[in-house]
């Protein structure tokens, strides 16, 4: 099977974990782009718990979103995306939200990352209106945790500063031989 043409990063945490804030850092540092998060941006428009159809609808914007980025990404010889977050964090508001989950958006929260980096709730929890609390933040770490092992995903934990952050997501693109566009990568 060929290699995409470009690689998707997913950034996954708690609400106030500085997915976005690490998302604009990591675009900056591998001059590629960022996959905004949809849900929050629906949520936003909508202002209230989003219905079982609605987060289906907004997994399905996300992927379509990654994909748009991805074909923009290798048309300018990038190497990866960064995507602010991924189905899983959708499934897991289902869950919560609902107790329940369409099929599709368990298939869609099983989408296949090429790096995933999992930002720890290691400062102070921010409100900005739209966060539920920090016990909230925590259990969602656990969550996150919990299906990603389930999935057989050991996800990179990044802490401190989003300098900090973006120093150890840079060393594991280095060890994994990834931070060239690909067609550029040593072959191996």
């Amino acid at each position: 099977m060929a290699e995409p043409a470009v690689r998707r990063l997913a950034l996954l945490g708690g609400e106030s974990s500085g997915k976005t804030t690490l998302a604009r850092a990591l675009a900056g540092a591998l001059h590629t782009s960022w996959v905004p998060e949809y849900g929050r941006q629906r949520w936003e428009e909508l202002r209230e718990t989003l219905s079982l159809a609605e987060l289906v609808a907004v997994a399905r914007t996300q992927v379509d979103w990654e994909d748009g980025h991805a074909a923009r990404a290798a048309a300018a010889g990038r190497g990866w995306i960064v995507c602010d977050t991924t189905p899983l964090t959708t499934l897991q508001y289902a869950l919560h939200d609902h107790g329940q989950a369409p099929p599709e958006l368990h298939a869609l929260a099983a989408r296949p990352y090429h790096l995933t980096v999992l930002c720890e709730p290691d400062f102070d929890f921010v409100q900005d209106g739209c966060r539920r609390d920090d016990a909230f933040r925590r259990a969602q770490h656990a969550w996150t945790l919990q299906r990603l092992a389930a999935q057989g995903v050991v996800p990179l934990a990044v802490r401190g500063s989003v300098a900090e952050r973006v120093r150890a997501v840079r060393a594991a693109l280095d060890a994994l031989g990834a931070t060239l566009p690909l067609s550029a990568a040593p072959a191996g």
